[in-house]
């Protein structure tokens, strides 16, 4: 039977102060020696080390000036001192720095050294010591977890009992990462906040696999009663269309039906609702757009000889050549880009292919088709208004009723051009054109397709619009208008009916509190741009006492708990074609640190860690590399099994 060989151990490691784990658990690195000097502690474990020690190799090592500095800095400094502090808060801030500023953990490999270089007269540089495992290892086992912790600890001190969840998801490689994002109102963090506490890969995107996933996650951190609404994409999983499923096969109507909360509230995505609002309305036209700008693009983007020969076709012309663009999948109003970029070299483009010999079939319809000029621009002008829309809406920390109004700005706009049959001057000046040169029949009935295209945004806009329209209670808590009690009434109602307590007397008396401060900014433009959730921290600010502002702060929380949007891809899906190779592990420590620290500077970080002890310590402990935790975890199973061993034994 094989001798069990001895590992390199934390106690070896304190015992032995002058060296660190080597290449694997089997040995340790002397930090007086030459760098890369390995001693394997296998066979005798810490006599080796002692062996090591007593060479004359390692007594010259010490006897040299530069390992003399170098054995001082390990062995005469205390663990314990200011200077080790902010040796570790310097290694802490710099593997946030890596996260925070997307860089590459293989940075840190030249970083580290670069330090001591540079630096030679710094003490805290010359031990400075965190390339691109250690890092990983800070990021993953110690600044995650501690930023996952603050978001749930600040949840219990400020007592916020309201939480909307959003979901997003996306691909990391071939595997299905979803993540979980928590919406809540804390005045005393700077109003609405928006968390991420859970990111995991999931085999599939169904109903029941989202569903259980969000309860474990909501159950495990202790949210699953403070939970009271829920957003998602407009999908058939999220929400089961405009009616929002009620037979329970949507994620949103499972967790109505088998979770304690019945009254959930759900909020679909209102961006998505504008990109195929108008991507329906554009399959009415006589002309696929969409089609269209993608295969002038995939023909000039596959074949680089083409482009170069419509390079010189805009040279010849004296036309300024521009790179034509797409579009993405799933946003259709990405194409207004390409669709403005097409109507700027146009006639170009056009005498490009009709030029060719044997230009593709449907390019070669659509340049001779009359009006094809006036399709591109009618669409042009009516996309330019929704693209500005949707920038609005996507606008970082909308409350729901900001997004409602957005959405009836948009409603207006189509009913007004509808009844006016509006068309762009240069869309009537090219229709003129061509009723004299004898298309009066294609130019009528270009007409009728554009009412008919307005009439088709109306009823999808109004059909997809329908579910928020229950949020509509809410309209004077944008603060943008003079306050009325009236309006407060449905509110109050409608949180009641949804196990949300408010007195009512206590209310108005805080309402009319509210009242005199909203009237002492009338005509002030700063206060009016502001955001609803600013408005209301702002009031919060002001106010005396939790006593003055109870109810209304109860409101607020409800309110805001609701997410006008769901989880912004960008916010954990910007997997980019580098981040790849990394483990997913490490991909959801960066992805939470991004996300929860967005608004914390690296300056601001370091001076968190100088003031947390613990996590310091953390830091500098081994037990944050992934060999540590593997061998805890095989001692502890270890431990088990002789346990359980133990109990079998008979006793005599």
């Amino acid at each position: 039977m094989p001798k069990r060989k001895c590992r390199f151990s934390v106690e070896l490691q304190r015992k032995y102060t002058c060296f660190r784990r080597g290449r694997d658990d089997f040995e340790g690195e002397c930090l007086v020696c030459r760098p890369g000097t390995f001693v394997s502690v296998a066979h005798k474990g810490g006599r080796d080390l002692q062996s090591h020690m007593d060479s004359e190799k390692h007594k010259i090592a010490i006897r040299g000036e530069a390992s003399s500095a170098k054995l001082a800095s390990v062995l005469v400094k205390p663990c314990n001192s200011k200077w080790e502090d902010e040796v570790t808060a310097a290694e802490g801030t710099f593997a946030f720095h890596t996260v925070k500023h997307h860089h590459s953990y293989n940075v840190m490999t030249c970083t580290s050294g670069l330090l001591k270089t540079m630096f030679p007269d710094s003490d805290i540089a010359r031990k400075f010591s965190s390339a691109k495992t250690k890092t990983e290892a800070i990021v993953n086992s110690v600044l995650a977890p501690d930023c996952l912790e603050n978001v749930l600890k600040s949840l219990e001190e400020n007592e916020i009992d309201y939480c909307g969840i959003s979901t997003d998801a996306g691909n990391h490689g071939p595997v299905k990462v979803v993540a979980i994002v928590i919406q809540y109102f804390d005045w005393k963090s700077g109003g609405l906040q928006s968390k991420i506490i859970e990111m995991k890969s999931q085999p599939n995107e169904s109903a029941d696999t989202i569903f259980s996933y969000v309860k474990e996650t909501l159950e495990s951190k202790g949210l699953l009663k403070k939970c009271i609404a829920f957003t998602g994409d407009n999908c058939n999983t999220m929400f089961g269309g405009t009616q929002q499923d009620s037979e329970g096969r949507s994620v949103f109507a499972k967790s109505k039906s088998e979770l304690d909360n019945k009254t959930s509230l759900g909020v679909g995505c209102p961006a998505h609702i504008l990109n195929n609002c108008v991507h329906q309305a554009a399959d009415t036209l006589d002309v696929d757009v969409e089609s269209i700008i993608f295969k002038i693009y995939q023909y000039f983007h596959i074949y680089r000889v083409q482009t170069e020969q419509l390079k010189e076709y805009c040279e010849f012309v004296d036309t300024e050549y521009k790179k034509l663009l797409s579009h993405s999948k799933t946003r259709w109003l990405s194409s207004f880009q390409g669709i403005t970029r097409l109507i700027h070299v146009f006639p170009t483009v056009k005498a490009f292919f009709l030029s060719q010999n044997k230009p593709p079939t449907v390019l070669q319809e659509f340049f001779e088709h009359e009006l094809s000029e006036a399709y591109l621009l009618h669409l042009q002008s009516l996309m330019s208004m929704f693209h500005s829309y949707v920038l609005e809406l996507e606008r970082e920390n909308n409350s729901v009723v900001e997004v409602l109004q957005v959405l009836l700005c948009v409603q207006n706009m189509l009913a007004e051009r509808r009844s006016h049959s509006f068309m762009s001057l240069k869309v009537k000046s090219l229709l003129k054109e061509k009723r004299e040169a004898g298309f009066g029949a294609e130019c009528d009935k270009f007409c009728a397709e554009v009412n008919s295209f307005y009439d088709s945004c109306i009823e999808y806009l109004e059909k997809w619009m329908e579910p928020m329209k229950e949020f509509s209670c809410f309209m004077w808590m944008s603060l943008s208008e003079s306050l009325e009690w009236d309006k407060v009434g449905p509110s109050i109602k409608f949180l009641l009916d949804r196990d949300v307590s408010i007195d009512e007397g206590k209310c108005f008396d805080q309402f009319c509190n509210l009242e005199k401060f909203v009237d002492q900014f009338k005509g002030d433009d700063e206060f009016i741009k502001l955001q609803a959730h600013q408005k209301w921290t702002k009031y919060f600010e002001t106010s005396k006492n939790v006593m003055c502002h109870s109810e209304l702060l109860k409101m607020a929380q409800g309110f805001f708990a609701l997410a006008s949007r769901p989880a912004n891809a960008g916010f954990s899906f910007s997997l980019s074609k580098e981040r790849g190779n990394l483990s997913l592990d490490s991909l959801r420590s960066m992805v939470l640190l991004q996300y929860n620290y967005k608004h914390v500077a690296c300056k601001e970080f370091h001076a968190y860690l100088l003031s947390n002890k613990q996590l310091l310590n953390k830091i500098r402990s081994t037990e944050k590399y992934a060999w540590a935790k593997q061998r805890r975890t095989e001692e502890q199973s270890a431990s088990e099994s002789v346990s359980g061993i133990s109990y079998s034994v008979p006793m005599y």
